[in-house]
């Protein structure tokens, strides 16, 4: 059984991401830390690490693999020993819709360190009224709200190895900053996704030519994505509602500002890069859309 299991909430808010620990009674702890090691046993089985590339869809048992993979400053100087130290979730109930995925650190069988991840969106939040509990004769509901685990993981980070093993790059970007490995688009690539059908560019010329390293990874992240082939234009604008961003939407289309504090905004949304994945709200695999549950 993996040693020293603690759990922690990534949670975002706006530009900043920090670590919350998740406070747990020993019996739930104990019982957690068996079923993150099947977790963890189930995500190598089998398995064929290949180096990622944005471009190629994995098989089940393929994990793509970014060697020398450091990760970013809130995470780096954390492990199974420090874990303990910081603040908890529990502080302030308004952070559970912050939550954008979930971390298990512990040690394993050779007393090495181990980072597992899951998933996490606003459907896993266990809100209180809403779930019922038999309580002797009768039913009863939290009084606070709860947390809903997944019963697969998302990513495992090796910090002996520097590696970091995942399925799919979407999922694992919502809570994990992988962007920097991603392959820019060229200008011509750019002006073939401001002509999806879906999308309206108010001035796609001058998008595309004036296009920063910035703009040229996420309109790359857009287009292999899927998400403007399956959505509407009315069920995007929809979700962008909480989330800080204006779509705008004319004759089925969504409208492409030429403004650049605006198209990045977008861009951002369009990418599920603020907050949680606000579009699907539910985890999928990568361009198949079936449900990873």
């Amino acid at each position: 059984m993996l040693e020293n299991f603690h759990l922690a909430a990534i949670v975002k808010e706006r530009a900043r991401t920090r670590l919350l620990q998740i406070p747990l009674h020993q019996g739930l702890q104990d019982g957690l830390a068996q079923t993150w090691e099947d977790q963890n046993a189930r995500f190598f089985e089998g398995i064929e690490e290949i180096d990622f590339n944005a471009g190629y869809s994995p098989e089940a048992h393929e994990r793509f693999r970014l060697p020398e993979y450091d990760p970013p400053g809130w995470l780096a100087r954390e492990n199974s020993q420090t874990i303990e130290r910081l603040d908890t979730i529990a502080s302030d109930d308004g952070l559970v819709d912050s939550i954008a995925g979930i971390v298990a650190m512990a040690r394993g069988v050779q007393s090495e360190e181990v980072v597992l991840f899951q998933n996490f969106t606003r459907s896993r939040v266990i809100r209180p009224g809403r779930l019922l509990l038999l309580d002797g004769s009768t039913y009863n509901s939290v009084e606070r709200p709860g947390l809903t685990l997944d019963m697969t993981l998302s990513a495992v980070y090796q910090p002996a190895e520097r590696k970091l093993l995942f399925h799919s790059f979407r999922t694992v970007n919502t809570f994990l900053p992988l962007v920097d490995f991603y392959q820019e688009a060229s200008e011509q690539e750019i002006k073939d996704v401001l002509e999806h059908p879906l999308l309206a560019a108010e001035d796609p010329e001058a998008t595309a030519a004036d296009a920063n390293q910035w703009f040229r990874k996420r309109f790359a992240m857009l287009r292999d994505s899927g998400v403007l082939n399956e959505y509407s234009a009315a069920e995007i604008q929809a979700r962008a509602s909480g989330h800080d961003v204006s779509v705008k939407v004319s004759d089925g289309k969504i409208l492409f500002p030429a403004n650049k504090v605006e198209s990045k905004k977008v861009l951002q949304f369009l990418n599920e890069e603020l907050y949680r994945g606000p579009i699907t709200e539910t985890l999928y695999e990568t361009n198949s859309k079936r449900a990873a549950s």
